[in-house]
């Protein structure tokens, strides 16, 4: 899978995406989401799920995770973070959208969205 990972604390990104590597897929980092937004928008990449904490420099990665989820790529949307207020998880389950509290593994994350919204043969590491 191509995942991608919307998280500004550098050394929290770089642990992140070696865990997610070390299951087989593609990471592209961002640091908040005028990256991100640049990655989506570039056609030559496909991103199957997208990582977003929270508090991002540039915004709510709630509201970015929710609003990649609208869009008609079909990206696969979670939010991980130690953040969460309970209006953002009223909001985050009114829209779908899976949530997970920081600390956690991302290796474990991202084995458990491949199990909830991919079929073994519809999406294969990087």
């Amino acid at each position: 899978m191509h995942v991608l990972l919307l998280e500004d604390d550098l050394d929290l990104s770089a642990v992140a995406c070696e865990q997610i590597e070390s299951r087989g897929h593609k990471v592209f980092p961002a640091f908040d989401i005028a990256h991100a937004k640049s990655i989506l928008g570039d056609e030559s990449v496909q991103i199957d799920i997208l990582i977003a904490d929270q508090d991002v420099p540039d915004g709510n990665g709630s509201l970015f995770a929710i609003e990649t989820k609208g869009a008609p790529k079909g990206i696969k949307v979670v939010v991980v973070s130690g953040q969460l207020r309970r209006t953002d998880v009223e909001q985050l389950n009114a829209h779908g959208v899976d949530y997970y509290s920081k600390p956690s593994l991302y290796s474990d994350i991202i084995e458990d969205l491949a199990r909830k919204h991919f079929s073994d043969s519809s999406v294969n590491p990087s």
